[in-house]
């Protein structure tokens, strides 16, 4: 059985994502969402076969959040990587938004 961790697991594509996953009995989905602590991230990383990075803010309130959600969650998960030794591959995903000329788009490049 394969380990995957989907972060953003609670978002639109996450949530697709995860549905077709739960087709394959031979995967264990482990759901990292916005409830869920850097303890729990850590504990899923070393866990983890596999992980599709999907959180991440694209329109937020202030542009700070961009350097703390996704700057920050991003260096999280390399260092849980890293502390626990894991094997795992790691699939990142971002947004259209990566493009624009917005903070979202500047942190990205």
């Amino acid at each position: 059985m394969k380990t995957v961790l989907v972060t953003g697991a609670s978002g639109f594509i996450g949530k697709n994502l995860c549905a077709l996953l739960e087709r394959d009995k031979d995967i264990h989905i482990l759901k990292f969402t916005r409830s869920n602590s850097y303890d729990d991230l850590e504990t899923y990383v070393s866990q983890a076969d596999f992980i599709v990075h999907l959180a991440g803010v694209n329109r937020p309130e202030k542009d700070s959040e961009f350097d703390v959600h996704n700057l920050g969650l991003t260096e999280k998960i390399l260092e849980y990587i890293e502390k626990t030794s894991s094997n795992t591959s790691l699939l990142f995903s971002s947004s259209t938004q990566a493009e624009l000329d917005n903070a979202y788009g500047l942190i990205n490049r």
